[in-house]
C-alpha cells in the first residue's frame, strides 16, 4: 500500500477550535532511576493540522540518554496521523503503519479523561486551560495541547509549545506518512489497557503506564498514591527503567566479547592503521549506547601500544569480574549495583 496523504479529506469533526496551524514543541525530561544512574531526554516535536483538526500530523524526535554507572542511548522517533475517525501510528523499526479506529467522542474528552480543570496558564503567547491529576498536567488551548507533563517518583517528561502559528499558510503543504504497509486493528487498544502488551518504548507512555499501576495498587491498599514508601518507589523506578535494563543485559556481554576480540587483534597490530581497525568494532558497539566517541590513535610504537593494551586489559578485567552479578541481575537497581563493584 502506498503512502497516506494527509490534509485531503473534507472536515467531518472539529477536533480543535482553530481551523489550521502548526505548533512547535520543546521536549525535555529526566530524573534519577537509581542513586548512581540518571536519565535525560532532549528533543523537539511538531503538531500540524488542517480543517479544524480533521487531519492532524504529530511528530516527535528526542534522545533518551542515561549516565552514571550505566551508559545507554536511544533515539526516539514518533509519527502519528489522525485522519477522520482513524489513527495511524508509524513503527519505524518494523517499517509498518498501524491503523486503529478512534473511539467515539470528542478529542478533548479523550485527551483530558480523568483530569480536572484547574485554572489557566500562558504558554507560547496563548492562555490555555490547565487540566491535571496526580502525575499528569496538561494545558489546552481550543482543544490544542500546548503543554503536556508526566511525572512519577522523581522522573518527569515535558512537552511544551515554544512557537504557535495559526492560519492556512501554516499547513498548506501536503503531508505524507512514510510509504510503509498499513496493518489494521479491529479495536482501538492502548498499551496501557492491554494486559499482554510490552512496556511502551517512549518515556511519557512508560510513566503513564507505570503511574496507572501505582494508582491501581494504591486504591487497593486504600492509601494515597503520592505516599510511596522507599521500597515501593524503587519497584516503580525499576519498572520505568525496564527497557534500559533489558538493553544493557544484552549490551554488556556483547561489549565484553568485542573487547576480548579487539585485544587479540591489537596485540598483533603492527601499525596505527591496523590498531584503529581493531578498535572499530568495539567503538561501534559502544556508540550505540553512548554519545562518547572513542579516540583514534596516530602513534603505534611499543610505548603507545602497551598503554592501549594495559587500559583495555583493565576494562576487560573489571567487566569480566562483574559478569556473574550482571547475569543474576533481575532489575535496573541490581544491575547498577553490579557496575559499582
Amino acid at each position: 500500500m502506498g503512502s497516506i496523504v494527509l490534509f485531503s479529506a473534507e472536515p467531518v469533526q472539529k477536533r480543535f477550535g482553530v481551523k489550521s496551524g502548526m505548533v512547535f514543541y520543546r521536549i525535555s525530561g529526566g530524573g534519577a532511576l537509581t542513586d548512581d544512574l540518571n536519565i535525560t531526554i532532549r528533543g523537539s516535536g511538531k503538531l500540524q493540522f488542517k480543517a479544524w483538526g480533521e487531519s492532524v500530523l504529530i511528530e516527535e524526535e528526542y534522545d533518551q540518554q542515561t549516565s552514571g554507572v550505566l551508559q545507554d542511548k536511544e533515539e526516539i522517533k514518533i509519527c502519528t496521523a489522525l485522519e477522520g475517525d482513524k489513527k495511524y501510528d508509524v513503527d519505524f523499526k518494523t517499517e509498518k503503519i498501524l491503523e486503529r479506529k478512534i473511539p467515539q467522542g470528542t478529542f478533548l474528552k479523550h485527551f483530558t479523561e480523568g483530569l480536572v480543570q484547574n485554572g489557566q496558564e500562558k504558554i507560547a503567547g496563548h492562555l490555555c486551560d490547565i487540566w491535571e491529576k496526580e502525575g499528569v498536567r496538561k494545558c489546552i488551548y481550543k482543544g490544542i495541547p500546548l503543554l503536556v507533563e508526566h511525572y512519577l517518583a522523581g522522573v518527569y517528561y515535558e512537552k511544551k509549545a515554544v512557537n504557535v502559528i495559526f492560519g492556512d499558510y501554516a499547513s498548506s503543504n501536503c503531508c505524507r506518512l512514510p510509504e510503509y504497509p498499513v496493518e489494521k486493528f479491529a479495536l482501538f487498544k492502548t498499551s496501557i489497557k492491554t494486559k499482554s502488551s510490552k512496556l511502551p518504548k517512549a518515556l511519557p507512555q512508560i510513566i503513564t503506564y507505570v503511574s496507572e499501576m501505582v494508582q491501581k495498587e494504591a486504591k487497593g491498599r486504600k492509601v494515597p498514591a503520592d505516599t510511596l514508601e522507599n521500597e515501593q518507589k524503587r519497584v516503580w523506578l525499576d519498572k520505568i527503567g525496564e527497557n534500559i535494563f533489558k538493553r544493557q543485559k544484552v549490551f554488556l556481554p556483547e561489549v565484553l566479547l568485542r573487547m576480548k576480540q579487539a585485544r587479540i587483534c591489537l596485540q598483533q597490530a603492527d601499525n596505527w592503521m591496523d590498531a584503529n581497525r581493531c578498535a572499530e568494532d568495539v567503538a561501534h558497539v559502544k556508540a550505540q549506547f553512548s554519545k562518547k566517541r572513542e579516540t583514534h590513535t596516530e602513534l603505534w610504537k611499543e610505548k603507545e601500544k602497551n598503554l592501549v593494551l594495559d587500559e583495555l586489559d583493565e576494562e576487560i578485567s573489571l567487566l569480566e569480574s562483574q559478569m556473574k552479578c550482571v547475569r543474576a541481575a533481575k532489575n535496573l537497581t541490581d544491575l547498577s549495583l553490579c557496575r559499582k563493584q
